[in-house]
């Protein structure tokens, strides 16, 4: 056996060196008189009046190299192994393994002689100049390395750039040029900044928009010119106006006249799905001859109406509120030009025939439009309607929104895994069924159950044993807000809706006890806008029932009675609120995430119920009373391609009252593990100055928690190569308790002396990135220790890595799920 095993390491010895030395050579498959290109550079030369970079040369340099052709060959970690396993193979003959390392797994070498300088250069100057430098000049050298290597280096020159000096709107006192005039306060060309293609872009983009929320439906950028006039020593000009050719459809304000929704809409069978007996519910025509949905549903989701005006705001966030029901998967709108109101064309129709005019036509009523006059032969484009000074109508748009709805039951089922820093491991099941469609109102109805085992592994030094939980819920989702005040319909793209929820939840531990844990919520959830959302939950119930402790659990309260609070009986009564700001967007330079939770127990309970003994109860159990703030700020820094920046502050504090004398053990703070201070396991720091050894040992389990929080992280992330990501950290930070607790000396909050207890962190990560899933291994050690005596806190000149103690001790290992934050 030791003999065979001898033959196979020789044996993968003998390829790797052989992959070494044969692929060490990645010129080895360049043609003769050719040479393997290996990459190009920018150098800029700065303008000979302000002798400087302009202040976007970062994005202005990234927008060079995404122009230069070709890319080199790509590496990892800084080695061409796709070339190298090319140069491994041969010309295939067929199917092997030549065939995979040429086909399938090599790259072929990039030529020399398919790079074009010249035409590079010229792409380059184009890019320039449509960032303002008009008199840029881009040179291109060759440089070879070698025999068989070569580069290529451009050489921007560019000159002075140009700003704009004015803008003018060529408008006249038609519908349309008024509407042009009154938006140019909100124009994204500034006068002062840098000319800039993109800025033309977006003005063009803007003031098409604006003119979409005053009816004009036909209107699309294309109908904008803006003229330059750079002939004013380093400054231009520009005017802005509709092209002479645009015709009249586009500007024509459009009223909108019938509006249709067919909400079981089939590509399958699309003339079926379109034909019915249509329901007029609030002037909406409604075609569901399935009968899947009541009308109500779609009252609060189509912002279009009858004889207004259309707008495009109405008709986007009509659109994403019909997918942001739930319910269908496909969401298609269909606009067509009417000129007889009085007919109306409600039936048949397809989303996908553009143009065709509908063959199944019900007259359910006649209206003669007595304000509607045809236009004047004299005008057929934008400069004859100026020239003749041609009123227009409005027009009349029908609206047709094809609906294909998701299948209305599914079951679905989840498997996890977890691992956490104090040696746990464990997998749970959850097993959920969902009716997106309950009651035919669009509310979804899910039903869950989840099952799950947690159990030890290493050297058992929490001294936690091993459990399991199980858990159910029963939650019913409304696509709307639930309240005394009828008709509540918030104008925003996001549907309002409505939570309520009843839960149950076993948590065992082998040995100690079983903790019951019981759930009322009623919650209102309200995206505002892309960045901001809320959630209020008026009422938020739950009540935890110990069962079977045991002897083994007694005589660990009996070292640390803290621990009775972690499955104290109790009722909770109250309601949260939470606010989140996240503006996170991957071409953002400084991005924010910001959120505030305020949670209140007890208080309108304990006006209400009279005082026994010592305490205000509910069906002979005491409620808790507390009043719990958390506020969170990151901000997200990018420094370059594939740099990050990223700072974290939190803060948590919690006022315990009336029958509290503590938190809840589920409402107080904890700190340390993988997503907070990583120097310090899961649970074992703090609070304050404290700190019981016992912990340190299989005696007591790691669960000290606090009423207040205060938390710092740093980190810096930096993209490596493919999926891989290297970052860099410091934490810091500690939790306190409100009162005194003799047996807990140092935990309490002192405003003077808290900031000599906090303890700090640092270490190094990597991050395996594949986008479905990040997989984190960071590494950490203490920098600052709150416990040790107060001179000898910062122990950064205790550092011996050579001592397996020490690092046994110190070097705190933790592997995650997900970025911390």
């Amino acid at each position: 056996m030791l003999k065979a095993n001898s033959h196979i390491i020789c044996c993968i010895i003998f390829c790797l060196g052989y992959l070494a030395i044969s692929s060490c050579s990645t010129t080895r498959t360049v043609p003769e008189g050719d040479r393997l290109y290996t990459g190009s550079a920018v150098k800029w030369e700065n303008d000979t009046i302000t002798k400087k970079k302009p202040n976007d040369y970062t994005n202005l340099e990234d927008g060079m190299n995404k122009r230069i052709r070709p890319n080199r060959n790509r590496k990892f970690l800084g080695m061409p192994f796709k070339l190298w396993l090319y140069n491994l193979g041969k010309e295939p003959k067929g199917k092997g393994l030549n065939y995979l390392l040429r086909k399938k797994w090599g790259e072929p070498p990039v030529l020399l002689s398919q790079a074009k300088p010249d035409y590079t250069s010229k792409v380059l100057q184009e890019y320039l100049v449509d960032h303002g430098f008009f008199q840029d000049e881009v040179a291109s050298e060759i440089k070879y390395s070698g025999k068989k290597k070569a580069s290529i280096n451009y050489t921007v020159t560019p000159n002075h750039r140009y700003t704009i000096r004015s803008v003018t709107y060529l408008t006249d006192s038609s519908a349309i040029g008024k509407t042009m005039t009154y938006t140019k306060e909100e124009s994204s060309l500034i006068v002062g900044a840098p000319y800039s293609l993109d800025s033309i872009k977006e003005e063009r983009e803007r003031i098409h928009a604006a003119l979409k929320e005053q009816g004009y439906y036909y209107f699309t950028p294309d109908y904008l010119l803006v003229q330059v006039d750079s002939t004013n020593h380093g400054t231009v000009d520009l005017f802005v106006k509709i092209k002479d050719n645009t015709p009249l459809l586009a500007l024509r304000p459009y009223r909108m006249h019938d509006i249709t929704l067919f909400p079981d809409y089939s590509l399958d069978n699309d003339s079926a799905s379109t034909t019915g007996t249509p329901i007029k519910y609030k002037g909406i025509y409604i075609v569901d001859s399935a009968k899947r949905f009541r009308s109500t549903v779609f009252d609060r989701s189509v912002f279009l109406r009858p004889d207004s005006l259309y707008q495009l705001s109405s008709h986007n966030i009509t659109l994403q509120r019909l997918i942001n029901l739930g319910v269908f998967k496909f969401v298609k709108g269909q606009f067509r030009p009417v000129r007889d109101t009085s007919v109306h064309n409600i039936l048949g129709g397809s989303p996908n025939v553009a143009g065709t005019k509908d063959t199944t036509i019900k007259r359910i009523s006649v209206r003669k439009d007595t304000a509607y006059t045809r236009d004047t032969t004299l005008a057929k484009t934008y400069k004859a309607m100026v020239n003749n000074s041609v009123a227009l109508d409005s027009g009349w748009l029908d609206a047709k929104f094809y609906l294909t709805p998701y299948k209305r039951r599914s079951l679905q089922t989840e498997l996890r895994g977890t691992s956490k820093s104090n040696g746990f491991v464990g997998s749970e099941i959850r097993i959920t069924a969902k009716n997106r469609n309950w009651l035919h109102s669009a509310a979804l109805l899910e039903i869950g159950l989840n099952a799950g085992l947690e159990w030890q592994t290493g050297n058992k030094s929490s001294g936690a044993s091993n459990s399991y939980g199980l858990g159910a819920e029963v939650a019913v989702t409304f696509p709307r807000f639930i309240t005394p005040i009828r008709g509540l319909n918030i104008r925003t793209p996001y549907v309002p809706k409505t939570r309520i929820s009843l839960g149950y939840e076993l948590y065992s531990r082998a040995d100690l006890y079983n903790l019951n844990a019981y759930t009322l919520q009623l919650q209102y959830l309200w995206q505002r806008t892309a960045y901001l959302s809320h959630i209020f939950a008026p009422v938020a119930i739950t009540y935890v029932l110990p069962t079977k402790t045991t002897a083994a659990y007694d005589s660990i309260l009996a070292n640390d009675p803290s621990q009775r609070a972690a499955i104290e009986k109790q009722f909770i009564l109250g309601g949260n609120y939470t606010i989140t700001y996240n503006n996170q967007q991957a071409n953002r330079i400084h991005s924010w995430y910001l959120s505030g939770n305020a949670d209140i127990s007890g208080n309108i309970a304990g006006l209400i119920v009279p005082k026994g003994d010592s305490t205000k109860n509910i069906l002979s159990n005491p409620f808790a009373q507390y009043e719990r703030l958390t506020l969170e700020g990151r901000h997200y820094w990018s420094l370059g391609k594939g740099k990050q920046w990223i700072n974290r502050l939190l803060l948590g504090y919690g006022l315990p009252y009336g029958n509290s004398a503590t938190l809840p053990f589920i409402k107080q703070f904890f700190t340390g593990g993988s997503s907070s201070i990583r120097a310090f396991r899961a649970r074992t720091l703090g609070p304050g100055s404290y700190h019981n050894k016992a912990v340190d040992t299989s005696a007591l389990l790691a669960n000290e928690a606090g009423d207040i929080k205060l938390e710092f992280n740093s980190e810096i992330r930096v993209h490596l190569a493919s999926v891989f990501n290297v970052a860099a950290f410091v934490d810091a930070g500690n939790i306190w308790l409100q009162k005194d607790v003799p047996d807990k000396p140092g935990s309490k909050f002192e405003l003077s002396s808290f900031y000599k207890e906090i303890a700090v962190g640092a270490g190094i990560g990597l991050r395996i990135d594949a986008s479905i899933v990040v997989v984190r291994f960071d590494l950490a050690t203490p920098l600052r220790i709150p416990y040790l005596p107060e001179n000898e806190r910062w122990v950064i000149n205790k550092f011996n890595f050579g001592d397996p103690e020490w690092r046994k001790k110190n070097l705190i290992l933790n592997i995650a799920i997900g970025y911390p934050f």
